[in-house]
């Protein structure tokens, strides 16, 4: 008695369309003619099987569909035989446009297999087929899914990659990547699995265009960039596009870097085909120009830039990188015509320190006035003047935006402060922060509800002024016990030196200030670097931004690398130095006749270092930003700000202003009541309403 195994799947009318195609075909000469088509009638089971199986190994699809769905329609076949003829029916069936009858051969699979969903084959055409059938929530829960089975790994493998085409059809670049990141490790821990998803991926690159590579290498950050498959993207991205000889260079630092450092099981391919690319192109050199004061009043602070830079080339020449550094001392006359004078390939300048020294490249008549259009100069000033940065220079040092920007989120964001005030000195220093803080503030939403100046050197008028700013009553010295009434602001900007600072808050506390947040600029930190026998009670709720922190892990490797060196202590000018060299090492030659888009691309690259100062960003226009450490005045220097116990110290100072007021309520009571009894009439009770 014959069983039908397949009772969905109707082999008659497809054979018929199926016959008449394959004798159009053939009448079209595109059939190959080692496969006869020949009547199913006609054929046992046992034959039939054998011209399905050359159909199938003649990749002639149309046919071996209607050879399989015929052979399941007997119903005679042998139990065994079954899974085969599924998966070679669903993807004939695939194959040849008819997604409904693959989805009906894989269920029919998995309805007598129990382990089809383990084959890769399985995994495969069903995806194939869901996609054609256009179910998208299905194919979510299948991802879903198969990251929390156990399938065997070759099938997870399988499921991986296809979901990683899938994702970059439908222009899901980080997606692509990310499935295969969360698949990788859930990888085997032998490095067969891993070495072996790794070259198929690889395998799947290569046979992208520069495009997909370039849109796929979109997914890949700074955070990522080491691992799989992010690296191998990154790295095929960078093959891509070696052969530009002017960005050579800067591609060639970026392949070392991943071929040294990218975390999988198996770095052969990238360093074979490193080497590949270096036999044909060369190892390439870069030209870097420092301009620094080496001698003259600031020499001590060029010297330590020099340090760190040098530190910088020893680094990068031990990991294979050339760095041609020259250095132009800004303090001889003359040396903006030396600069211009270097050859091309110093394409990229650190430096000038000093303002002065850096019109000096711009101001017209000077021998220096076109080495901004030559040469791609990243000045060590807090602002560029008149400059637009990102197009006719660059910035690699704090601005004060970066200062004010940091102090700003830290009250509002951190402590919940919106309501601020600002005491500034009135110079032209003093006027620039001010407005500084009241155009971050309102984008952050702070809102500035005082704002007053003081003579810097006017010492007398500190009090009043601050006495001013805080409301204080013409009538307070008639009665000093009376408790003033509270700042209608929580913080306080003073943008001054740390020595001013010194007299200035004890003033405020003066004033019952004591809860108020001060909030200082960088000035404060570089001081409080040297500073010694502070009085805490002063600057507990003083805050103040700064680029070096030594105990940043930072900070921390560059102190090993110059102790390994013998070259002394690091500080913040060292570390300028070492930072900028490493950033300016992946830039390469710049190409001629570069612009400023040029660079801004190259600085996307290239800022990705570990800096060992406060770490830098440069948005895609080419300004910088720098994400600031907050520090806190102690005795004998600076600490870490911790934003929670900045708060509790707030809490204390206004519980003991209310413990102060409470106080002085109750002395007014008493008094009261002792003049009454003196005036012999009789006490009342205060808390009673006299009309009652």
């Amino acid at each position: 008695m014959r069983r039908k195994h397949m009772q969905n799947i109707s082999s008659r009318p497809i054979r018929n369309c199926l016959i008449l195609a394959c004798v159009l075909l053939v009448a079209w000469g595109c059939m190959p003619k080692k496969i006869e088509i020949k009547s199913v009638d006609m054929l046992s089971t046992p034959n039939l099987l054998v011209e399905a199986d050359a159909a199938w190994q003649a990749r002639q699809f149309e046919v071996s569909e209607l050879y399989y769905a015929e052979a399941l329609a007997r119903g005679d076949l042998v139990k065994s035989e079954l899974p085969l003829v599924y998966a070679r029916l669903a993807e004939s069936a695939f194959r040849n446009g008819h997604p409904q009858q693959a989805r009906i051969a894989l269920e029919s699979w998995a309805n007598i297999d129990s382990k089809a969903l383990e084959s890769p084959d399985w995994e495969r055409t069903y995806l194939d087929t869901m996609a054609a059938l256009d179910k998208t929530e299905r194919l979510q829960n299948h991802l879903r899914w198969v990251l929390g089975s156990d399938l065997p790994w070759d099938a997870r493998q399988e499921v991986a990659l296809w979901f990683s085409r899938y994702f970059l059809d439908k222009a899901d670049f980080e997606r692509s990547l990310d499935v295969l990141d969360g698949f990788y490790k859930q990888a085997p821990e032998d490095v067969t699995a891993r070495s072996g998803f790794e070259h198929e991926f690889l395998q799947w690159l290569n046979g992208l265009d520069d495009g997909q590579v370039a849109d796929l290498a979109k997914g890949v950050t700074l955070v990522n960039q080491w691992r799989f498959p992010y690296a191998l993207t990154a790295f095929e991205h960078g093959v891509r596009t070696a052969d530009d000889p002017d960005g050579w260079g800067a591609t060639w630092r970026t392949l070392r870097n991943l071929a040294a450092n990218a975390e999988l099981a198996d770095m052969v391919p990238l360093t074979n085909r490193l080497a590949e690319l270096e036999a044909r192109y060369g190892l390439p050199s870069v030209g870097l120009a420092l301009a620094l004061p080496i001698t003259g009043p600031y020499a001590k602070v060029g010297v330590k830039i020099l340090r760190g830079a040098g530190l910088a080339q020893w680094r990068l020449a031990q990991d294979g990188v050339e760095v041609d550094l020259r250095v132009i001392n800004t303090e001889i006359p003359g040396w903006e015509a030396r600069l211009a004078a270097l050859p091309g390939h110093y394409s990229v300048v650190g430096g000038p320190l000093r303002v002065d020294a850096f019109k000096k490249l711009y101001e017209a008549g000077s021998p220096g006035a076109d080495v901004l259009k030559e040469r791609a100069v990243f000045t060590f000033l807090a602002s560029l003047g008149d400059l637009t940065e990102g197009r006719d220079a660059w910035r690699f040092f704090t601005s004060r935006v970066d200062e004010v920007r940091s102090l700003v989120n830290l009250a509002v964001n951190e402590l919940g402060i919106t309501d601020l005030a600002v005491f500034y000195p009135e110079e032209k220093f003093g006027r620039t922060m001010a407005q500084i803080f009241y155009n971050q503030a309102a984008p952050l939403g702070g809102r500035i509800r005082g704002m007053q100046s003081y003579p810097p050197h006017e010492f007398k008028q500190w009090s009043k002024r601050i006495g001013k700013l805080l409301k204080v009553p013409d009538d307070f010295q008639d009665n000093k016990e009376a408790p003033l009434e509270r700042p209608d602001f929580g913080a306080v900007f003073i943008p001054d030196g740390w020595q001013q600072a010194q007299t200035l808050l004890p003033n405020f506390f003066f004033y019952e200030g004591d809860s108020l947040v001060f909030l200082g600029p960088g000035l404060w930190s570089r001081a409080l670097d040297s500073a010694k026998g502070i009085d805490e009670h002063y600057y507990r709720l003083a805050v103040c931004p700064g680029a070096w922190w030594k105990d940043s892990d930072g900070g921390r490797t560059l102190q090993n690398v110059l102790t390994e060196e013998g070259l002394g202590q690091a500080d913040f000018w060292v570390a300028l130095g070492y930072d900028f060299i490493r950033f300016a090492g992946k830039f390469g030659t710049l190409p001629s006749g570069w612009d400023a888009d040029d660079v801004n691309r190259r600085i996307r690259s290239a800022q990705q270092i570990d800096f060992s100062m406060a770490p830098m960003t440069w948005d895609e226009t080419g300004v910088a930003s720098q994400n600031l450490f907050l520090f806190s005045p102690v005795r004998n220097g600076k600490q870490l700000v911790d934003a929670d116990k900045v708060a509790d110290r707030i809490i204390r100072a206004e519980s003991r202003r209310d413990r102060r007021i409470e106080a002085y309520g109750e002395r007014m009571k008493e008094q009261e009541v002792k003049a009454l009894e003196k005036a012999g009439e009789p006490a009342r009770n205060p808390d009673i309403p006299p009309d009652m």
